[in-house]
């Protein structure tokens, strides 16, 4: 390409080739000059627009939903009676060849000695991101819903059977039907914490704006659900290795979820009939650092990567649940740290680093 040789040269090529479209109109309303962007997003030659003015068949402005729009709705109106910039406002556009398009258009006007001489408008097609954002609306109201059936619904029900279940086993003498009765009842409490996992994931993963972050003690947090986990397996040995620093961290009320899905899945993932789970945390600079080790398998080297979902960012991915996604999505909200160790002589230790507070 060849180098240009003025800086009129040089804005004639930024324009010429910038990826938004750009249109220039007089104070009256005629278009003196279009990009190529421009042409291929009205779907019209350079021929066809320039000359014409900024109300025209070949191109009609409308409401995102297609409904028309007031004369002072219209942008270069807005520009020229405002005489000043508009940014970011969305028009649907009806084109002569192609389907219609949403645009985000962004104005303004060039003045020459104190009057406007130019209107310039910049807009580029965000039709595919509003579709999307539909989609995700409509996703949101549909785990809202579910959220909803969870929450209340499925929780309700399983306290019905377990105590149900706690009835029933006041009642047998029987050595194997009581292990039955052990067998559902551990099955049922077992649903009930995927109930909460799952109704933190979704009040994670509807959120419109990124959480408020407070200061939240760990002690107490991390003592209580190390106290539920020993309660709901009694088989399993779960222990605090020394104290845990008395500390605040950055975070939300749901920083239980993540030391109750780390817990949680080291015991679940334990290949020992009475699995050992050991609790840990330090004081590192400014962060702390709390390790979950265990006794179990481990993590193959190939999958430590992938162990949270992180490798496809979702539910479908090679991780071991929506436990882990939901811890590791928890902690990145905090603007923590979490990452799987190899223990020793086996097992795992997933560690979770976070930012203490005042």
């Amino acid at each position: 390409m060849d180098r240009p040789s003025s800086d009129s040269q040089l804005l004639d090529r930024i324009f010429e080739t910038s990826p938004t479209g750009l249109v220039v109109l007089t104070p009256g309303g005629d278009i003196t000059r279009c990009n190529d962007r421009a042409e291929e997003l009205l779907g019209l030659e350079e021929s066809d627009i320039e000359g014409k003015r900024y109300v025209e068949p070949e191109w009609q402005f409308t409401d995102e939903d297609g409904s028309p729009i007031l004369e002072s709705e219209h942008p270069f109106v807005r520009v020229r009676d405002s005489g000043g910039p508009i940014f970011g406002q969305v028009y649907r556009i009806e084109r002569p060849h192609a389907d219609p398009i949403v645009v985000s258009i962004s104005g303004a006007p060039i003045t020459a000695d104190g009057t406007v001489a130019r209107i310039v408008f910049a807009f580029e097609d965000i039709t595919e991101r509003r579709e999307r954002e539909r989609e995700l609306e409509v996703m949101t109201r549909q785990l809202e819903v579910l959220n909803r059936v969870v929450r209340h619904d499925i929780r309700n029900e399983m306290a019905v059977v377990l105590g149900s279940i706690e009835t029933a086993v006041d009642q047998v003498s029987d050595p194997d039907t009581m292990t039955n009765l052990e067998r559902a009842q551990q099955a049922g409490d077992h649903v009930v914490s995927i109930t909460k996992t799952a109704r933190d994931l979704m009040e994670v993963v509807t959120a419109t704006e990124p959480p408020e972050l407070d200061p939240i003690q760990v002690a107490p947090i991390l003592e209580e659900e190390v106290a539920m986990v020993r309660e709901g397996t009694p088989d399993a040995t779960v222990r605090i290795e020394d104290s845990i620093p008395t500390v605040s961290v950055r975070g939300t009320d749901l920083l239980d979820s993540v030391f109750r899905n780390l817990l949680s899945n080291a015991i679940d993932h334990s290949d020992q009939e009475a699995p050992t789970v050991t609790v840990s945390a330090t004081v590192q600079d400014d962060r702390l650092r709390v390790s979950v080790a265990d006794d179990g398998p481990g993590i193959p080297e190939a999958q430590k990567w992938s162990i949270f979902g992180k490798g496809d960012r979702g539910l479908e991915s090679d991780g071991t649940g929506i436990g882990l996604y939901l811890v590791e999505n928890l902690v990145t909200q905090f603007g923590g740290d979490v990452w799987v160790e190899d223990n020793e002589p086996r097992g795992a230790v997933f560690v979770v680093e976070l930012d203490i507070v005042e």
